[in-house]
């Protein structure tokens, strides 16, 4: 029992020591490559559902606030069209004119066959379609035109229209109302069709009577304050006006049911008329549920919000102003919905279905339309009137009379789909990802420890001097005997490579060094590649000598330490100079500056470089003298062929030759304290934005010049 124990106990060790390096680099691979897999999956799959819910929920928001602005422009233009109205003189003439016609149709009376057609359309057209809507029996009786001129002119404008639905212009009856009417109804209808309203009312002041409509309903020629349309929304909003109204204000009546309309969710919007301060009638506009809906849902266009999404207006009462998508898309399935949900009473959805509306009839939570209302915009993840989980956006209208906010949601479960699917398509991935990089895990790791074995036995046998002579390495229980076997071997000849490396790249990085500040760049590459005789001829460059005056009185009065000091300031600072101009350090010769333009790089504007570097190192040496000693310079330029070489062997030597920089050296002995001389040839070159003058220096100078400064400030050029 005791040795099966310690057989037991043994076993993972053994294990351990048996599992070759191949199986366990390949397990390593595949687990880190699983773990960074997950980790990496997981932080982008969390980081990706937050930055999607953000952009969505920012799209939510975004919505919300352009059909809230949409339907407050909506509602305001309609108050901009009563305004117009009602300001305009004509309006007041028009209603008096009408007024009158219809006074006069009063005290004509009425006849026994306009009562009887009157009669008969309200039993038979008027009563069975409000009972059909209202779910109950409704009378004729209570809603009968009492004034005569009111049976008249419905006998003569609204009776014919029922059959037909055409709006007559003239009845043909000879009144003076019919002859108004004809001459004034195109324009009228004209305004209604444009605006989008469904009727345009003028109501003259003293009984309310609506002596003109376009639409011609059954409130058309009563009065709202004696007349069977007295008690309506629209007879309240008229009568809410005080005696003496402001001219240009408006009101609105919220919707509500509208029986002059068949019962149908009716909006109003009315002002007074006003002349010479006294009221002279007003002005009405009623609007269907169509219109607004049309204006909320960006005229049924739902890409801005998805599959799902929609955007409507709800009042204070709960209820709807504007139609739901989904009873918009497919009218039976949204009212099966209603009711499998119980989201609506059957009253609602039996008014739903009878006026093809949401509006007034879809109630919504009154949390959250009391939270829209009464706070600030917001976006949140809430159930909406149907009880579907969605993100939405809320926020309170700016509407004066009217207390609405504007919805706008999407389905919680579209935003998250494309979440799931990404989850549903990453976890196939990482299956498959699995499989493959364990097979090529596999492989590599045969393929990488072959060529190690080799090596191994190779350092082996030198170390030796056998072929066969393995030797032994003490390792801890467990290690692969390839990695102590190649870990000796290695480290062996690596104590002693090292060292020589290290000397030897010590010795060439100093030689490497030397070159590169004695040599351009370019010589400096060639040099090192083993190039060490170079002669090229450059048809045409650019030299510039610069002679730096005053060294060899600082020698001479024994600063030399300052004036080497400040030869190697000059130097280093002319250098990097010339770097920002392209131009190439040729040589240093006592106290003269060589650099040449366009030798080992190609420049169209070398002579240009050359010059504006004699003028930085003017500059230069300018702010040298002020902080150190008494130094100037002059400087020669020349441009023409140049020979430029790399000679001498083991003593490299870099130098340009020839008459340009002969010329240039010339030059510039020549020139004055801080004058910079060019040839001819380079003035010819040189661009205008340079100041140049001629030199006035003795005979055989023709062409020289000097060159002062800019014309305009340069950037430097690389």
């Amino acid at each position: 029992m005791r040795d099966t124990l310690q057989t037991t106990a043994a076993a993972p060790g053994r294990i351990a020591r048996n599992t070759s390096i191949v199986t366990r680099l390949s397990l390593v691979i595949v687990l880190v490559a699983l773990i960074s897999l997950v980790v990496t999956s997981v932080v982008g799959l969390q980081r990706g559902s937050e930055l999607a819910d953000g952009v969505l929920r920012d799209r939510v928001g975004t919505v919300g606030a352009a059909r809230a602005a949409q339907v407050e422009e909506y509602v305001d233009g309609l108050r901009r069209t009563v305004r117009s109205q009602t300001l305009s003189p004509s309006t007041t003439e028009v209603i008096e004119q009408f007024a009158d016609a219809y006074r006069e149709l009063e005290a004509a009376g009425t006849t026994p066959e306009d009562e009887d057609a009157v009669g008969d359309y309200y039993t038979d057209v008027v009563a069975p379609q409000l009972t059909e809507v209202q779910g109950r029996p409704v009378s004729a009786a209570p809603l009968f035109p009492r004034a005569a001129a009111a049976v008249h002119l419905q006998a003569n404008y609204v009776v014919p229209s029922a059959g037909d639905d055409v709006l007559l212009d003239d009845a043909g009856d000879g009144s003076r109302w019919s002859e108004l009417h004809s001459a004034l109804h195109q324009s009228f209808d004209e305004i209604a069709v444009q605006t989008g309203i469904d009727d345009l009312y003028l109501i003259e002041p003293d009984s309310n009577v609506v002596v003109y409509s376009t639409a011609k309903d059954i409130d058309f020629a009563t009065s709202l304050l004696t007349g069977p349309q007295s008690g309506t929304a629209l007879a309240a909003l008229i009568n809410s006006f005080p005696d003496r109204p402001e001219p240009g204000s408006t009101a609105v009546a919220d919707f509500t049911s509208y029986t002059a309309a068949g019962d149908e969710p009716s909006l109003f919007v009315a002002g007074p008329v006003i002349a010479d301060g006294v009221l002279a009638g007003f002005v009405a506009l009623r609007v269907g549920p169509d219109q607004l809906s049309s204006v909320a849902t960006n005229d049924g266009s739902w890409e801005e919000l998805g599959d799902t999404g929609e955007s409507y207006v709800v009042a204070n009462d709960d209820l709807m102003r504007s139609n739901a998508r989904g009873f918009i898309e497919d009218q039976s399935a949204y009212l099966e919905a209603a009711a499998a949900t119980g989201a609506a009473t059957e009253d609602q959805i039996r008014s739903m279905e009878a006026f093809g509306t949401t509006v007034l009839f879809q109630p919504v939570d009154s949390l959250q339309v009391d939270a829209a209302l009464t706070g600030e915009p917001t976006v949140a993840e809430t159930t909406n009137y149907l009880g579907t989980e969605v993100v939405s956006s809320r926020r309170a209208l700016d509407i004066d009379g009217l207390d609405w906010a504007v919805f706008a949601e999407i389905e919680l479960q579209e935003i998250e789909a494309p979440v799931e699917d990404f989850v549903r398509n990453l976890l196939v991935a990482i299956a498959v990802f699995i499989v493959v990089i364990t097979f090529l895990a596999v492989r590599w790791s045969n393929h990488l420890l072959e060529p190690l074995r080799v090596i191994s036995n190779k350092l082996r046998a030198v170390r030796s001097g056998t072929d066969d002579d393995a030797g032994t390495l003490a390792m801890p229980d467990g290690s692969p005997t390839e990695f102590a076997e190649l870990a000796l071997d290695i480290d062996t000849m690596l104590e002693t490579l090292a060292a020589r490396r290290a000397d030897a790249d010590e010795r060439a990085s100093e030689r490497r060094d030397l070159l590169r500040r004695i040599l351009p760049p370019q010589v400096a590459q060639r040099a090192e590649a083993g190039d060490r005789d170079v002669i090229d001829q450059v048809p045409t460059a650019t030299v510039a000598v610069i002679v730096i005056r005053g060294l060899g009185s600082l020698m001479q009065t024994g600063a030399s330490d300052d004036a080497r000091d400040l030869l190697d300031r000059f130097v280093q600072e002319a250098d990097a100079l010339a770097r920002q101009r392209g131009l190439d350090r040729i040589r240093i010769t006592g106290d003269a500056y060589f650099a040449a333009c366009g030798t080992m790089r190609p420049h169209l504007d070398h002579v240009s470089r050359a010059v504006s570097f004699a003028l930085d190192v003017r500059d230069l040496v300018g702010d040298l003298a002020e902080a150190d000693a008494a130094i100037s310079m002059s400087a020669g330029v020349e441009s023409g062929p140049v020979t430029v070489g790399l000679t001498g062997g083991s003593r490299l030597v870099y130098d340009a030759w020839g008459s340009t920089v002969q010329n240039a050296a010339n030059l510039a002995r020549r020139a004055g304290s801080g004058e910079v001389l060019v040839s001819a040839a380079v003035r010819s070159q040189t661009p205008a934005s340079f100041v140049i003058e001629d030199y006035p220096g003795p005979t055989g100078s023709a062409g020289v010049a000097i060159v002062s400064g800019r014309t305009t400030e340069e950037a430097p050029v690389s």
